[in-house]
């Protein structure tokens, strides 16, 4: 019989096993989810859905929020529905203390059991590339503060990030953005992690540079002039929003790659 319930550190392992056995191709090294909620069968994880708290500024306002993360389903277990009856017990059990809860969704699977559950469609952000001939050339500055300008994303609905979320030796800070090489289908790929002004990016043997950015951040212009042209990749913002004076859709979301659990 399939139970559910918020997992505790204990089951760690247990769900790092079942990520291993969903995504046996993947990277384990991501963020780990700091509340967790499982479907399990004799004692052993089947179905996982994790949530990573934020603060979301709307209109000004900070609002408590989690983004959703690792939503998998163990491939024995799956076109059972038990996703998404994970899905809305974690709903149920988070939305006392958080005005919302948001998620990126890449895998087609789990968009019906999230929208089923409640979380919405907001958007679709592209990821934007841009070939470097040559590589890039520019010094990081590694005086530079981790954080965003204050004004910059002062009239956008965005993620007020912690003041640890670009930790070395993984990210690399210029005077304008955040940066962390990675594969992208196949390509070694320089991510743009973040963004505060026109991109000056790190020396880098890549010959490609990428940026996910929701179409309404200020700074998408910038990165047009730049050379930067959408690709056929979208990702879709999901929004369940449990706090009324939220609105969700007219918000204008000013979002990168350091708002998910991808980078």
């Amino acid at each position: 019989m399939i139970g559910f319930r918020e997992a505790t550190s204990d089951d760690a392992v247990a769900i790092l096993a079942l990520r291993q056995r969903c995504f046996p191709e993947d990277d384990l090294e991501k963020p780990r989810p700091t509340r967790m909620f499982i479907a399990e069968e004799n004692g052993v994880p089947v179905a996982h859905l994790g949530f990573i708290p934020q603060t979301y500024v709307i209109d000004g306002n900070e609002y408590a929020g989690a983004l959703a993360v690792d939503a998998m389903t163990d491939p024995a277990y799956r076109k059972q529905g038990i996703f998404r009856r994970v899905a809305a017990f974690a709903r149920d059990a988070i939305r006392d203390q958080y005005a919302l809860s948001t998620a990126w969704q890449i895998r087609p699977a789990v968009l019906g059991a999230m929208v089923a559950t409640g979380w919405a469609p907001i958007l679709r952000a592209p990821v934007l590339v841009k070939l470097l001939l040559g590589g890039a050339g520019f010094q990081p500055d590694a005086s530079g503060q981790n954080a965003r300008s204050p004004n910059l994303l002062v009239n956008y609905a965005h993620v007020r990030l912690s003041p640890d979320r670009f930790a070395a030796p993984y990210y690399t800070r210029t005077e304008t953005c955040v940066t962390r090489p990675t594969v992208l289908r196949g390509y070694r790929t320089l991510a743009i992690v973040d963004l505060y002004a026109k991109p000056i990016l790190p020396k880098t043997e890549a010959r490609l540079a990428a940026a996910l950015i929701t179409w309404r951040h200020p700074l998408l212009p910038l990165l047009l002039r730049s050379g930067f042209l959408p690709s056929p990749h979208r990702f879709r913002f999901l929004v369940n929003v449990f706090d009324a004076r939220i609105d969700a859709k007219r918000a204008q979301w000013a979002l990168t790659w350091a708002d998910t659990d991808h980078l």
